[in-house]
């Protein structure tokens, strides 16, 4: 019995987040909670830490998702700030993390497996694939996450949402050379 209330509640606290992965929610959908905020930030960064954990080994990899963690608050921030939607910042955040989490969880596996075929000089291609359309997948919801908080466009969200990965992406690889595989 007990077993089926903890169910209910994990099932109550992801169905938000798999709606807005298929775009059927939206991040003003999310109660503006500091608990979610907390726990979607903690969600994020371990899924984060998972994929990093082959490519910088395990302080690094902590590191690494907490300075990601860092850009994804200060860019969101600047982002709502800028577009006059400050009072969205926790619901925004939430979703972008949320997302991120499920989808990060989705590439997981992938990850690691095309980070173990890479010292043999072979890249599984139809892994590789499906991994890019994961990724073009995470573009697509953070965009829509972005074109909700800001009441934009969609094009304007995408770009906002490729805006970040791109600068996410820049700053990490400047800060941590990747030390290969541990």
């Amino acid at each position: 019995m007990a077993n089926s209330a903890a169910d209910d509640v994990v099932y109550a606290l992801i169905k938000p987040f798999v709606s807005l992965c298929l775009l059927n929610a939206n991040p003003q959908d999310l109660p503006a909670s500091t608990s979610l905020l907390g726990i979607t930030l903690g969600a994020y960064m371990l899924i984060t830490a998972l994929i990093a954990l082959p490519l910088y080994g395990f302080g690094l990899g902590v590191l690494q998702a907490i300075l990601e963690i860092a850009l994804l608050l200060a860019y969101t921030w600047a982002a709502l700030q800028l577009s006059r939607h400050p009072e969205r910042y926790a619901q925004t955040v939430s979703a972008l993390a949320g997302t991120g989490a499920i989808i990060g969880m989705l590439a997981l596996p992938l990850v690691y497996s095309l980070l173990r075929s890479a010292p043999s000089g072979g890249v599984d291609q139809p892994t590789l694939f499906i991994y890019l359309l994961i990724f073009a997948w995470l573009l697509v919801v953070y965009g829509h996450i972005y074109r909700h908080a800001l009441s934009s466009g969609l094009l304007v969200g995408m770009l906002v949402g490729f805006g970040y990965v791109v600068v996410s992406s820049a700053v990490i690889e400047s800060v941590f050379a990747p030390t290969g595989l541990n």
